[in-house]
């Protein structure tokens, strides 16, 4: 597939994260025409995340571990209250969310060779400027430098991140208010002491008000310490990293350590889009909104709708008819596994916007005095009844 100014494909992916390469890659295995254009110089960086993933997550797409990416293996999650009670969650309470920390700019390159591998081709630098649908398809103007390339595609994956362009120009309602976006700040720091096999949560006003402080080993005293700040609480600029530079200050655990990266950027803590197709668009990842609202985490749900994006998209090629009625399939695919906790998830995120740190204390050590068999709302509700029934009522919404 060379450059031209009137390239004529089967799928444009526009976007080269997780959700794109991984959609990328599904059609290009159907034996489809592929280009994934990505506007940034690398794939990959910055980077805007915590780095860490499921294990489960490298058993769906299909990825083998690898040192080149994975930087630790994770046993558990200890969540620390404002009064620093610690809730230590094993692997026979966190499950599927005990995983890895990694090297995302790393892991971020695999899935595009992958993708690459499959047979797609790729272009870098390359921001997609403008979208029309003239009917059968689409057609997208390309931007590479200062040159530009017209791209006929029958199909469009709109995998561009939260602020998404493309799925704006397609029409899709993309607005989102400062409630449902999260600014984070994130730092690599050296020379801390952490404890290895255990990502920790910071959580309460004490600490950041709407948010959490994170910290995600690599090993080696190396770690990524971040914070995300709900932006309907943001009362001025750099107020989010004046958090974490005090949260750093105070204690001595992380207060001698040096910073080598700093990464920051908004996150959507959002419902999904109400609608993620239309004629000849698909909307993948953080485009459509999918990253869990309550945790931030939207890499598992990105790859599992694309995966998803990838076969009904194949189908659709195959029928040659990408309506939206034949895109549809992709709708229910990704909602039924996915949408009903993204919903809970949401309203757990509203309710505990509202929390104050005396109750989330209770919460928190109520569950770490009971013997709880897994992570469920009944578990929850029976270590609350145990030792402060009172607070039940008043995270009635929550629960």
């Amino acid at each position: 597939m060379m450059m031209n100014d009137a390239l004529e494909i089967d799928c444009l992916v526009i976007g080269a994260g997780p959700a794109g390469s991984i959609t990328a890659r599904e059609v290009a295995r159907g034996g489809w025409k592929v280009l994934m254009v990505e506007k940034r110089p690398e794939i990959g960086v910055p980077v805007r995340c915590g780095e860490g993933i499921s294990k489960e997550l490298l058993d769906l797409i299909g990825l083998e571990r690898a040192p080149s990416f994975v930087s630790a293996e994770m046993d558990g999650a200890k969540i620390i209250s404002p009064g620093g009670t610690v809730l230590t969650l094993g692997p026979e309470i966190a499950g599927p969310e005990v995983g890895f920390v990694i090297e995302r700019e790393m892991f971020d390159q695999e899935l595009a060779k992958m993708a690459a591998r499959a047979g797609a081709e790729i272009w870098m630098r390359a921001e997609a400027i403008s979208y029309e649908d003239v009917g059968d398809h689409v057609v997208v103007k390309i931007k590479i430098l200062s040159e530009t390339f017209t791209v006929r595609a029958r199909v469009v994956v709109a995998a561009d991140g939260f602020e998404s362009l493309v799925a704006r120009w397609a029409g899709i309602e993309t607005k989102i208010g400062p409630r449902d976006i999260d600014t984070c700040i994130q730092y690599e720091m050296v020379g801390i002491e952490t404890d290895d096999r255990f990502t920790e949560f910071f959580v309460g006003r004490k600490y950041v008000p709407g948010g959490y402080i994170w910290c995600f080993p690599k090993g080696h005293g190396i770690a990524n310490l971040g914070l995300g700040m709900n932006a309907s609480m943001v009362k001025e600029p750099g107020e989010p990293r004046s958090y974490l530079d005090d949260f750093i200050r105070k204690n001595p655990r992380f207060s001698k350590g040096k910073i080598t990266e700093i990464n920051g950027g908004g996150v959507s803590v959002s419902l999904p889009l109400e609608e993620t197709v239309a004629d000849h668009l698909v909307i993948v990842g953080d485009a459509a909104r999918m990253i869990d609202p309550l945790t931030g985490g939207g890499v598992y749900n990105a790859c599992y709708a694309a995966l998803q994006a990838g076969k009904t998209i194949c189908e659709a090629l195959e029928k040659d008819d990408t309506s939206k009625a034949s895109l549809g399939p992709y709708e229910r695919r990704w909602r039924d596994r996915l949408e009903m906790e993204m919903v809970r998830n949401y309203l757990a995120k509203e309710k505990l916007l509202e929390v104050s740190d005396e109750t989330l204390e209770k919460v928190l050590s109520a569950i770490a005095e009971y013997d709880m068999k897994e992570i469920s709302t009944e578990e929850l509700l029976k270590a609350l009844a145990s030792k402060y029934p009172e607070v039940l009522k008043e995270l009635a919404g929550l629960m």
